[in-house]
């Protein structure tokens, strides 16, 4: 068993549970990233494996130690982790929003490439045989500005947000998966919110098998 502390940057909408995704603090700094998951076949996080020893949830900017049965890489998601059943999460402290600013990569750190984009999106999504040369899969990047556009999906019955920014001289149209922001931005379809200087968690799902694309995800905001 492998104990690690981590500051949570995700905890986002996944099929069946949550995704949860932080970066290690080792020896006073910000060390490798670490995406737990679950025995399950989905490896989704769900509600009691993330309620903590002191009886509350996960949340994004929460210092937490959990621990882990085994270091379990999946292609470009070398982050992932195998969390120890039973064994509770324990809650140890909480990042200030700003303290963030140490873990954000270069300006000029592409998101993962060659991207092409979706009917919504731009450069939201990565060929498969481009994802297969990839080492990562999380990384914290901090635009100048980006916005939030609330998009009705017929197919879907249901609104979806979409998060516009341009991160190393790139524009990007990202599907947003953070519940918090969700709940506070979803307004009337075709609204659009403007943040300044968010934090932003990206991730790179697996390679969906219908489609032969990874998806970008915009998985965690900080405000």
């Amino acid at each position: 068993m492998t104990t690690k502390r981590i500051v949570c940057l995700a905890n986002s909408f996944r099929p069946g549970g949550s995704c949860v995704a932080g970066i290690e603090l080792v020896d006073g700094g910000f060390g490798p990233w670490v995406r737990p998951i679950s025995h399950r076949a989905n490896e989704a996080i769900n509600d009691e494996e993330q309620t903590c020893t002191d009886g509350t949830r996960l949340s994004v900017l929460d210092i937490v130690e959990i621990d882990f049965d085994d270091h379990r890489p999946e292609g470009h998601q070398t982050e992932n982790w195998l969390i120890t059943e039973g064994a509770r999460w324990r809650k140890v402290g909480r990042l200030e929003a700003e303290e963030l600013a140490g873990a954000v990569v270069p300006a000029n750190a592409p998101l993962w490439g060659p991207a092409t984009g979706t009917y919504n999106g731009t450069r939201d999504q990565v060929h498969r045989v481009s994802a297969e040369k990839l080492n990562s899969s999380l990384t914290l990047i901090r635009p100048r500005r980006a916005s939030i556009e609330v998009l009705y999906n017929p197919f879907k019955e249901k609104n979806q947000l979409w998060v516009s920014f341009k991160w190393s001289d790139v524009r990007h149209k990202i599907l947003l998966t953070d519940p918090v922001q969700f709940a506070r931005y979803d307004t009337q379809a075709g609204d659009v919110h403007d943040i300044q200087k968010p934090f932003m968690c990206i991730s790179l799902a697996k390679v969906w098998e219908a489609s032969g694309h990874a998806s970008k995800l915009v998985a965690g905001i900080v405000t």
